[in-house]
């Protein structure tokens, strides 16, 4: 497997020049297996992903959404390979509104908040909705989703390709005291796991002079080290970047990391890990 990531961000974009070298796109991370194309969410990333699948057309791709928050499917109506004949998406998500994943992304292009419709789309597209413990099998890959602990529901991610894993976890609240069962029993003995690592402590627990975060469906990075180690992972990436933390923060947070679980990264805009690779590629701060 090969994992590229598009958007690292959560909540909403962030682009200045204190966040140019992370970058400031929301969530989109793109996993090949063989030559089968998965996508994770389609924040703003999934923009910069599309031009990057414009130069290999026909696409055939399967989109998985973990929820329906904006910064998850803000960048939706804008993938470019969606407008082009030919072209073929099996759309995947679950929610826990009275709404299919389709009636979901259809109101968000409609107006008077979006100004065309998704039937200009040229692509072909395939629906599914998707609960918990189900499995969906390509022809290298089986992915199997579990409930996350977040606002309105999410979905983390298994994938399984060969003997490779992989697993993908954001917009997820731990628990204090005890690990997730359902996230660490996707995780066992995985090769990766791409974790919601939005909060410091001290934001979090409202320390230092910071202002409680619990409650809002978000993590750390030293949670998600603990599910790390329960689970046997080998490599950790911290993912879902605080929109207000620039690239000294995030730099910082992951030479913390480093200390506890030293096969670890901090997500950044163009980082691309292949799974047959024992270590993860150069830092961005290295």
């Amino acid at each position: 497997m090969i994992v590229r990531f598009w958007g690292v961000r959560g909540s909403f974009p962030s682009g200045n020049e204190e966040t140019v070298r992370v970058g400031g796109n929301t969530t989109c991370v793109e996993v090949r297996c063989g030559d089968e194309i998965i996508i994770f969410d389609s924040g703003t990333g999934i923009i910069n992903l599309g031009k990057s699948l414009m130069k290999e057309l026909p696409v055939k791709a399967n989109l998985f959404f973990t929820h329906v928050h904006w910064d998850h499917i803000q960048g939706f109506p804008f993938c470019a390979p969606f407008y082009v004949p030919g072209n073929e998406f099996n759309i995947y998500g679950g929610t826990s509104l009275p709404k299919t994943i389709e009636e979901v992304l259809d109101e968000q292009m409609s107006s008077p908040c979006f100004p065309i419709r998704k039937e200009v789309f040229g692509a072909k597209f395939s629906y599914h909705d998707l609960r918990a413990g189900d499995v969906v099998e390509g022809k290298n890959f089986k992915i199997t989703p579990s409930n996350l602990y977040h606002p309105d529901g999410s979905f983390g991610y298994r994938i399984d390709c060969g003997d490779q894993s992989l697993v993908f976890a954001t917009d997820n609240e731990h628990s204090e005291g005890k690990l997730c069962k359902n996230l660490l029993k996707l995780c066992e003995d995985a090769d990766l796991l791409i974790y919601d690592s939005q909060y410091t402590d001290a934001e979090y627990y409202g320390l230092e002079g910071q202002f409680s975060r619990k409650g809002w469906g978000h993590s750390t990075m030293k949670e998600g080290v603990k599910i790390a180690e329960a689970g046997n992972v080998k490599k950790f990436v911290l993912f879902h970047h605080d929109p207000a933390h620039d690239d000294a923060f995030i730099g910082r947070i992951e030479a913390e990391c480093k200390k506890i679980f030293p096969n670890s990264i901090a997500a950044f805009e163009g980082l691309e890990i292949n799974l047959d690779d024992s270590a993860l590629p150069k830092s961005l701060f290295a």
